[in-house]
């Protein structure tokens, strides 16, 4: 008789029994395993690659199917497709390196990176000459990539500066979000020009605070100021922003003083969520310019399965009307393609016009410029339900779905949401005596117990009008509300 396996032990189950040595050992064991088993990935990633490179789609297609199958951006799969094929035909001792447990994947696509101007002749050279450098001690990927850029640039010094003098036509600058509503601005340029910018800050800087020695600003704080006000000649502080604010926001936040968090929006760009209390402060600002306008958008109800969902707009065109294509840009948020996150800049249909998809929140979807583009691969289908749900299914047979998230960017929770509309019936009267009782802008701060909606010490000013967006407005609101 044939013994059976013993069925697989849960690797979590006995680590209460282990001291701290040999956890640590396990944390070791561990990483090693998951750089063998990446090692493998690459190499069934490359050999995909191979073995798709016949089919109809070609390589736009493969990375689309190597995006999802390792649920990260077209983008990102671009380059592990690339670091794939580079590391199984030219570099093998960087590959053996990741699959020893010496190295990282960043580190193995770093080296892939820096050594990408040489030709696969120098590239295999290299690979060699760095066998020892992936077992010197203690280094970390900037040094390897370092060192095996230092070795490329000396094979092959024209193609180093050629490579240079082409890297300068990328400087650019972006914002992303960070935590706590709080955004990264970064400028990407020459290390000369960049440090340049560095130190006129600091001095300038460090010349206001010595000019001020009251001035409780740290040097940081003090070097962003001087950035915000050179470039765009306001006052961090006093000037209003001449940009346009877009937040989506719970009705009871807005007018009740509910928790809920909102979401706020600029140019496209999304800045997170932000506390219903900031959300209010931003309102109220602009209410006092007369320069806030509302526009209602409605979710399903909390019982539905779709609770928080936005809910579905028509038209009759074949180009969505701008409303509509607001709307969606709000529903899906980011690229509608899995795991994409990349920031929307299209919005089409998901069942082509051409072949009978209607022009409607069902059929419709944002997409950055890569996915729309690539959406009609031979190959790769599309299907949507009534609730924005897409199916996408691949050359292979695989499929992909995507739900479009929370309107608010997040969840909520469902006990606060309860307690919030309790307030709501017993603030009602409340809320209505501080609008009718309000003091005009200027004048004196309202009394406490003015309503929730009041921010304390600063006048309330007057309810936002309902209608369209203003073009020159700095910043309007976005209202939710469940349907009844």
């Amino acid at each position: 008789m044939t013994p059976t396996a013993a069925p697989p032990q849960d690797p979590l189950e006995d680590l209460g029994n282990l001291s701290p040595a040999q956890l640590i050992d396990v944390i070791t064991d561990a990483e090693r395993q998951i750089r063998a088993l990446t090692a493998r990935q690459v190499q069934a990633t490359a050999r995909y690659a191979h073995l798709m490179a016949t089919e109809p789609g070609g390589e736009a297609a493969t990375t689309r199917e190597i995006a999802l199958a390792r649920h990260v951006s077209p983008h990102t799969a671009t380059s592990l497709l690339t670091a794939a094929t580079v590391l199984t035909t030219q570099m093998p001792a960087t590959l053996a390196a990741l699959r020893d447990g010496l190295i990282t994947e960043h580190a193995a696509r770093t080296v892939v990176t820096a050594t990408g101007h040489v030709s696969p002749a120098d590239r295999a050279r290299i690979d060699d000459r760095m066998r020892r450098e992936y077992r010197r001690k203690g280094v970390g990927h900037r040094y390897l990539a370092g060192a095996a850029r230092a070795l490329a640039d000396a094979m092959d010094p024209a193609a180093a500066v050629a490579r240079n003098q082409r890297a300068e036509g990328t400087r650019r600058c972006s914002v992303r979000p960070g935590l706590d509503h709080m955004t990264y601005f970064t400028a990407v340029g020459t290390p000369t020009h960049n440090l340049t910018l560095l130190t006129t800050l600091r001095r300038a800087a460090a010349d206001q605070l010595r000019a001020n020695p009251h001035d409780e600003r740290t040097e940081d704080q003090a070097m962003y100021d001087v950035l915000f006000a050179r470039v765009t000649g306001l006052d961090l502080v006093t000037d209003p922003l001449p940009i346009t604010l877009e937040l989506v926001m719970d009705e009871a936040a807005l007018l009740r003083g509910g928790n809920t968090s909102a979401r706020v929006w600029c140019d496209g760009i999304d800045g997170g969520p932000l506390p219903a209390r900031q959300a209010r402060e931003l309102v109220l600002d602009a209410a006092e310019r007369d320069q806030t306008w509302v526009r209602r958008l409605y979710t399903a109800p909390d019982t539905s399965p779709a609770a928080g969902e936005l809910v579905a707009m028509d038209a009759k065109s074949r180009l969505f009307p701008p409303a509509l294509a607001r709307y969606l840009r709000r529903r899906d948020q980011v690229c509608a393609t899995p795991w994409c996150q990349a920031p929307i800049r299209h919005v089409d249909h998901v069942t082509p016009w051409a072949r009978g998809g209607r022009t409607s929140v069902a059929n419709g979807q944002g997409l950055c410029r890569s996915c729309n583009y690539t959406k009609d691969l031979p190959g790769f289908t599309t299907t949507s339900d009534d609730r924005g749900r897409t199916v996408l299914t691949v050359r292979t047979g695989h499929r992909y779905r995507r739900e479009p998230p929370p309107v608010l960017g997040h969840p909520t929770l469902p006990e606060r949401r309860t307690a919030d509309r309790r307030r709501e019936g017993r603030r009602a009267t409340d809320t209505s005596t501080a609008t009718r009782d309000r003091p005009r802008a200027g004048g004196p701060p309202p009394r406490s117990g003015d309503g929730p909606g009041t921010i304390p010490g600063r006048a309330s000013p007057p309810p936002p009008r309902a209608g369209g967006q203003r073009v020159a407005s700095r910043s309007w609101s976005l209202l939710t509300s469940p349907l009844t």
